[in-house]
This record gives C-alpha cells, sequence and structure tokens, in this order.
C-alpha cells in the first residue's frame, strides 16, 4: 500500500516538474524572439523587410544603384516644396539608412575576401 502511495507522489510530482519546464522553456522563448526584435529595431530604427517595402526593392537582390534611384525619388517627391510630407520623406531616409547598414556589413566580406586573395599572391 505504501509502495503504491509512494509511485502516486513520484508520478505526481513529474507531471508538475514536466509542465513547469515546459511552460518555463517556451517562456524562455518567447523572450528570446522579443529580444532578437527589439535588437533588430534598435539597430536602424526599422527592419530590413520594412526597409526594402518602403522603398520597393527586393531584400534578395540589394542593389547600390537601384536603391539610391529609388531614394532620390522617393525623397524628392516628398518634399516639402512640393506639398509631400516630412513624415514620409524621413521614413523614406530611414529605410535608405537602414539598407545601407546592411549593405556595408556584407560589402567588407565581398572586398575582404578579394583583398586577401590579393595580398596573397
Amino acid at each position: 500500500m505504501a509502495h503504491r502511495i509512494l509511485m502516486q507522489v513520484v508520478f505526481t510530482g513529474a507531471q508538475v516538474f514536466g509542465k513547469a519546464f515546459v511552460q518555463a522553456y517556451k517562456q524562455a522563448a518567447a523572450s528570446s524572439a522579443a529580444q532578437a526584435t527589439s535588437a533588430a529595431a534598435k539597430e536602424g530604427g526599422i527592419s530590413l523587410q520594412e526597409s526594402c517595402s518602403i522603398l520597393n526593392v527586393r531584400s534578395e537582390a540589394l542593389k547600390a544603384e537601384e536603391i539610391k534611384a529609388r531614394y532620390d525619388h522617393l525623397f524628392n517627391v516628398n518634399s516639402k516644396e512640393k506639398g509631400g510630407s516630412f513624415y514620409l520623406q524621413s521614413k523614406v531616409f530611414r529605410a535608405k539608412e537602414r539598407i545601407d547598414k546592411e549593405l556595408a556589413k556584407h560589402e567588407p566580406s565581398r572586398n575582404g575576401g578579394a583583398s586577401a586573395g590579393a595580398t596573397g599572391s
């Protein structure tokens, strides 16, 4: 009889511990995702996806010339002198700023590989 009660206590304890562990894991995963999102927002103010959407470019094929052309057009169209919105103009500016940061991150790796090969010769 005591053996049966002891086993019930062990199984109940294991169930409680298992549920608590699963809940703690879910909470930690949600917290980690929230921190990653806020880190991305702190980096450029807006996400890369939002920046690409504002400038109407694809994030897979970021080309500096295309970004500059779209930026110039949207910035000029939204200028206050032409009756545009300062808010939209600043969104366009922040979008280009964020994409420029992303391009700068990838630029050294491209140039670094080419210059490393040149210095090794």
